[in-house]
């Protein structure tokens, strides 16, 4: 019985060994409305080198990421960043 309850889990919810991994969600807004929330990218990772602090480990992720992007952004639009990124705790949501 332990045996199917395990694979459920795994099958269905995408369980981890440890529960769920904190993770961050990367959201950008739009040109067009810059009150628009848009879903970017998701850093729900569950890295064995990170150790204990998976939550650190996404959010520097996340953070990094949408640093990227801004740079991006602004070089390709000379200085001019009608979009911008940021992380924000937790799953999508809207």
């Amino acid at each position: 019985m332990r045996k199917l309850v395990l694979v459920g889990c795994l099958a269905l919810s995408g369980c981890s060994e440890n529960g769920s991994s904190p993770g961050y969600t990367l959201y950008r807004n739009s040109p067009i409305d810059p009150a628009l929330r848009v879903h970017f990218a998701s850093f729900d990772a569950i890295d064995k080198g990170a150790g204990e602090d998976l939550d650190t480990f996404n959010k520097t992720n996340c953070a990094m990421a949408a640093e990227v992007l801004d740079a991006n952004v602004r070089r390709l639009n000379n200085g001019k960043q009608p979009v911008q990124f940021w992380c924000e705790n937790g799953q999508y949501r809207d």
